[in-house]
């Protein structure tokens, strides 16, 4: 884990972005944002190996409610490449059954709700690459 949090810092720091790190335990944001005039983004982290995994969930609960400020940032990791997607969290909110996922559960178990994401090497890499950060970082404004 420490290798993917240096490698985002990286990727903040060579795109121009000023951050900082939430140190405090797992829950929520990772990273806070601010861009030169003075916008502020969360940032959570996920990652996925996607030698071993196929797909993400994140815990409703984990992230809270989507909002326009609010990006997962999905590192992906294949052997020994790092690639980071930022999503936005009101994408998650528009489940496409194709790469987005909502995995709501009911009653006692509604501590349990959701959000996922599926990564296959067929087609769906195509459609993840509009996330990639590269692209995404000037949606960051």
């Amino acid at each position: 884990m420490n290798n993917v949090i240096k490698y985002i810092k990286q990727e903040l720091a060579n795109s121009g972005f000023e951050f900082t790190q939430k140190e405090s335990g797992r829950e929520g944001v990772d990273f806070i944002i601010k861009t030169d005039n003075g916008n502020t983004h969360e940032l959570y982290l996920q990652t996925i190996n996607v030698e071993k995994e196929q797909s993400v969930s994140i815990l409703k609960s984990a992230l809270g409610e989507p909002k326009d400020n609010l990006w997962v940032a999905l590192v992906l990791l294949m052997g020994d490449i790092e690639r980071l997607y930022l999503i936005p969290s009101n994408q998650l909110a528009k489940p496409d059954d194709y790469i987005f996922f909502d995995s709501n559960q009911k009653g006692s178990l509604s501590h349990f709700s959701s959000w996922k994401i599926k990564i296959f090497t067929k087609g769906i890499m195509g459609k993840l690459s509009e996330y990639l950060f590269v692209y995404q970082a000037e949606n960051l404004i």
